[in-house]
């Protein structure tokens, strides 16, 4: 983990902000094994100081809201992919009380994003990772060159000046 590059582990803490951050006040409080309650104990009252959010997660692959944010757009894909229709998905990630469908989400993001973090993970974890549902839908965006807002088109178009 991170912290095993540090002199002093025990005064690791790791601070995971969100963008935007006037908009998203969740912070992950990223601690190691090696973290002292003190160090800890530190973090939490200067993120509660900034008016945030704190979640404490340990030092790993993705932490927490990076793997459920991954689960909420590649089960998107998925569904994409069993042929549900787009405005179904999206409403139905809406009807789960998330502030975005996963496709316009991918979108803000943009597949491309989703596609390199999924090409990392499978270098990284060699002949232990395992292809999600999902993950094919987003290297065709890619290939399409539809990798979101950024580009002016994914699953949504977004024309020049517009939003």
């Amino acid at each position: 983990g991170l912290a095993e590059a540090s002199q002093r582990p025990g005064n690791f803490i790791g601070l995971h902000f969100f963008s935007p951050v006037d908009k998203m006040p969740l912070v992950e409080v990223i601690v190691a094994r090696q973290t002292t309650r003190a160090t800890l104990a530190q973090a939490l009252d200067y993120v509660k100081a900034i008016g945030m959010t704190p979640i404490v997660v340990n030092d790993s692959r993705g932490f927490y809201t990076s793997r459920v944010f991954s689960t909420y757009v590649l089960e998107g894909l998925a569904m994409l992919a069993e042929g549900v229709a787009p405005a179904l998905i999206e409403n139905a990630g809406l009807l789960a009380g998330m502030p975005v469908g996963p496709l316009a989400l991918i979108d803000e993001v943009s597949s491309e994003l989703i596609h390199k973090v999924n090409q990392q993970t499978r270098a990284d974890l060699g002949a232990a990772y395992i292809e999600r549902p999902g993950e094919a839908v987003a290297e065709r965006m890619v290939a399409l060159g539809r990798i979101g807002r950024k580009a002016g088109q994914g699953f949504y178009d977004y024309p020049e000046g517009g939003r």
